[in-house]
């Protein structure tokens, strides 16, 4: 999967930053998809959210980036939240046993 066969779409909901990935993320994507998921919290929201039900796909690299930023947004008394992960993003956290280390919303947006 190439870089540019993922949209990362940004907006904002009742005080949230919301970021909407659609395609594939994997290696060839986790620094945009980790870099994308760092400015969600650069205008200092307090809490932010990750569509992820547009994922087709997302290997350890992703799921990386994901624990990465949930950590550091954690450490500033900020939130990152997943929201109505695809089956197979869903799978793929649940084998790598981290499923129960994210709030997740079951309700796309």
């Amino acid at each position: 999967m190439a870089e540019w066969d993922v949209v990362f779409e940004r907006s904002a909901e009742e005080g949230d930053q919301i970021l909407r990935v659609v395609g594939e993320v994997d290696l060839a994507v986790a620094g945009r998809f980790g870099r994308e998921l760092d400015s969600l919290f650069e205008d200092g929201s307090a809490r932010a959210l990750v569509d992820l039900s547009g994922v087709d796909f997302i290997d350890s690299s992703g799921v990386r980036e994901l624990l990465r930023v949930k950590r550091a947004a954690e450490s500033t008394g900020r939130e990152l939240i997943l929201r109505a992960p695809s089956a197979s993003c869903r799978h793929v956290l649940e084998i790598s046993g981290v499923w129960r280390d994210f709030d997740v919303q079951d309700e796309p947006g």
